[in-house]
């Protein structure tokens, strides 16, 4: 009689758990006109589930929720603002058994915030994405997973608002007119505009509220010509860029490496060189009176907004990394 021989079964592998497109996500949402609220409202307008956690309010009770909870979700999303948590973020980090990932507009290096991002929790993170696309080399040498991550605007901002006749200026500026003093272009920008054009232009805002919403898609289709301004650095550009022209502005912008590889010039925005204002002069002169040309570029730059540079093209763009990496 044959013996009978026990075989050992391999142990199946653990099967990856399906996505539940569910995310964590921990900014500054008291804001109704927040960066914030526009990355959530995209991911919901793709089906994703976001749990905001207001970023201010991220007590110890808060840390331990999130950790206690983090595997219901796919990953955690911080995007931070005016509130320090550091401390409070090294613990979400060192219990972290999902992906964690940084997302932020604004430019670090090149500026004095962004002399050591080696300890700053923000910068720690698993994945960060930033508008700085011109560090590539900076962010590896301190450890940081970068990826570029181009400024967009809200999906349901991008359509032509009714002319008003309080907003038809030939020449307007929208933003602060007091910068971080690191760009000292800003307000030599506005002084010539003020002193060149006069009653012709105005500043938004000037004393008076914020311009938000549709009452920006009003002001940005009455008036001729918007001129714009950044913090000038290869590869980075202010989110006016994408509110400008997805809301149906006609825009004229200081040329920025790289700004080319998103937007073409001349067909969606008209570029000048910083500090030319003798040719930028002949260039709004030459726009306020072109009319038909100045629609033209108007439209294009928004359908090419609508189609390339909303927050859901940015919201996929970290899910699709994350996917590719099998990390959900």
């Amino acid at each position: 009689m044959r013996k009978r021989v026990q075989t050992r079964t391999r142990p199946k592998s653990p099967q990856k758990e399906s996505p539940r497109n569910r995310i964590i996500y921990v900014g500054n949402f008291a804001a109704p006109f927040s960066t914030e609220n526009d990355i959530k409202k995209s991911f919901e307008a793709i089906g994703w589930e976001v749990t905001p956690v207001q970023e201010n309010q991220l007590t110890d009770e808060m840390v331990n929720w999130i950790i206690s909870a983090q595997t219901s979700y796919d990953f955690i999303l911080y995007t931070r603002t005016w509130c320090e948590v550091g401390k409070q973020w090294k613990k979400v980090l060192a219990a972290k058994k999902v992906p964690i990932v940084s997302v932020h507009l604004d430019l670090y290096i090149g500026l004095d915030r962004g002399d050591d991002l080696r300890n700053d929790p923000f910068f720690l993170s698993d994945y960060v994405f930033s508008a700085d696309g011109g560090h590539q080399d900076e962010f590896k040498a301190m450890g940081v997973n970068h990826f570029f991550f181009p400024p967009a605007v809200l999906h349901t901002s991008c359509y032509l608002g009714e002319k008003e006749k309080r907003f038809e200026h030939d020449v307007i500026f929208v933003g602060s007119y007091r910068y971080h003093g690191e760009w000292p272009y800003r307000p030599r920008l506005i002084n010539w505009l003020k002193q060149t054009y006069g009653t012709r232009f105005r500043l938004y805002p000037d004393g008076g509220h914020a311009i938000r919403g549709d009452e920006l898609n009003r002001l940005y289709n009455s008036a001729k010509v918007i001129v714009g301004d950044s913090t000038f650095s290869p590869n980075y550009w202010s989110d006016r860029i994408p509110e400008t022209l997805g809301r149906g502005g006609f825009l004229i912008h200081p040329r920025v490496p790289g700004l080319e590889e998103q937007f073409e010039y001349y067909k969606h925005l008209i570029p000048y060189y910083h500090g030319d204002f003798e040719s930028l002069k002949d260039i709004i002169e030459y726009y306020v009176k072109s009319d038909e040309e100045r629609g033209k570029i108007r439209l294009e730059a928004m359908e090419h907004v609508k189609e390339n540079h909303t927050y859901i093209n940015r919201v996929e763009m970290i899910i699709n990394k994350l996917k590719k990496d099998g990390k959900i």
